[in-house]
């Protein structure tokens, strides 16, 4: 052995011991009958995921899962590039207003949940109580069914939309001005410059930004759950919060584990698509 692989023996200790074990252990317990306050842990096999694939509940968060993932990623997305396309440009202010669109980023989820749970609030909500009524709007927004999962993705938007912003505006400060420069003497204009110059060579960061966003809004649960915990009915209940559930409420880590892994090649799938489109 190298003597410079002896220094990365560390890490990888810390690495298996956090995160190689646990997982295993979790593919262990989804092949076994683990109910808490019951005795024994007999193997079952792929039951598990048999109860878990063929449930009303799994379909149901299925569903919201998607609506919620695919309308956070997509929608932070385009704010995010929009953002970024505008903030790149040399404006006024612009590192003051960068500054602002980046603050929403280190606000836990947990606070900024409370925070929106609260604005929506039908009876003291600066939005839900005094601005919605004043247009004409009566209905609760967290307590509708058809109405909550869009005001948790509007919260999850404002949440999130500065990481793309910020990954985006990287990848666009690393194109060569010059570039550009060279675009516009040929006679370019925005849109051929944006389609052919900008969009190319910031592909890698779009891909980045992609990955993370939607890891990050699959596994979402801490927003969901302070603003809703699911509700009202299973109309927020996402993957993670049908995982919750199954493993804290009815105390069945073997069903809760064989959702985690199959959350976990669902996320696996995704990522290996989006980085297949860098090669």
């Amino acid at each position: 052995m190298r003597w410079q692989y002896k220094f990365l023996i560390p890490s990888l200790v810390i690495l298996l011991s956090i995160v190689a074990f646990p997982t295993f252990f979790l593919f262990y317990i989804s092949l076994h009958q683990w109910v808490l306050f019951k005795r024994g842990m007999p193997f079952t096999g792929i039951e598990n995921f048999y109860l878990i694939l063929t449930s009303s509940d799994f379909l149901q968060s299925l569903k919201v899962s998607l609506i919620y993932t695919l309308s956070s990623t997509v929608l932070t997305f385009v704010l995010g590039l929009g953002l970024a396309l505008i903030l790149n440009e040399e404006l006024k202010g612009r590192n003051v207003i960068r500054t602002i669109i980046a603050l929403p980023l280190v606000i836990p989820p947990v606070v900024a949940g409370f925070a929106w749970k609260f604005v929506l609030n039908r009876e003291v909500g600066i939005i839900g109580a005094y601005l919605l009524p004043k247009i004409g709007f009566m209905k609760s927004l967290l307590a509708d069914p058809s109405l909550a999962l869009g005001s948790v993705i509007v919260a999850d938007i404002w949440s999130k939309t500065s990481l793309m912003f910020l990954i985006l505006l990287a990848g666009l400060q690393a194109v060569s001005p010059d570039l550009y420069e060279a675009a516009r003497i040929d006679g370019a204009s925005s849109p051929q410059i944006f389609s052919y110059i900008t969009l190319p060579l910031i592909k890698p960061a779009i891909i980045i930004a992609l990955i993370i966003r939607f890891i990050d809004a699959f596994n979402v649960f801490d927003t969901i759950f302070v603003m809703t915990s699911g509700g009202p009915g299973t109309a927020t209940q996402t993957f993670p919060l049908l995982g919750w559930k199954i493993g804290f409420l009815y105390f069945n880590l073997g069903q809760a584990a064989a959702l985690a892994i199959v959350m976990l090649f669902m996320t696996i799938g995704v990522s290996i698509l989006l980085i297949r489109r860098i090669m």
